[in-house]
């Protein structure tokens, strides 16, 4: 059987977790709470190309990854981030959103010090969003990336 495991620092991995819970009929369990014996789809944020959470699973358990970050779809880099990450199975990207309240102060200073950076290389239809989303907080989340995770879930049913 197969379950679904997050790691979520301001709620956008763990609604997308739920979401797929809820098409597919799967258990939903946070990183470290999931039977030990079931497949797992795992939903995990990004600190600086790192699947935060992923570490804690049994890597040898996990069927997909779903990888959620602020980035634009089409400018996530797939495979360079599950080479980083070890993952070799099925990799998909979910936009997310931040929820600055949830963010702790060193969280807070990390995003300014990345935003900062990006404001130095030169905002542009691509990032000016991102960094919007930093400052501010802000929120890509849309149900409709979690299709092809759906498909693939049904798929292997």
């Amino acid at each position: 059987m197969t379950v679904v495991v997050y790691s979520s620092k301001s709620g956008s991995s763990k609604k997308y977790a739920e979401a797929l819970s809820e098409r597919t009929g799967l258990h939903i369990y946070p990183i470290g709470q999931q039977p030990a014996d079931e497949s797992i789809v795992f939903f995990g944020w990004l600190r600086d190309d790192t699947i935060v959470g992923l570490s804690q699973a049994d890597i040898s358990k996990v069927i997909a990854v779903c990888v959620v970050g602020l980035d634009d779809v089409g400018r996530f880099d797939k495979a360079a981030v599950a080479e980083k990450n070890g993952v070799k199975v099925p990799v998909y990207y979910l936009r997310g959103w931040i929820d600055r309240s949830k963010l702790n102060i060193v969280d807070k200073t990390v995003l300014l010090a990345v935003s900062v950076m990006m404001k130095l290389k030169g905002l542009n239809q691509y990032n000016q969003p991102i960094f919007d989303a930093m400052m501010e907080g802000g929120s890509f989340y849309d149900e409709k990336f979690l299709d092809p995770v759906t498909m693939f879930v049904e798929s292997r049913r």
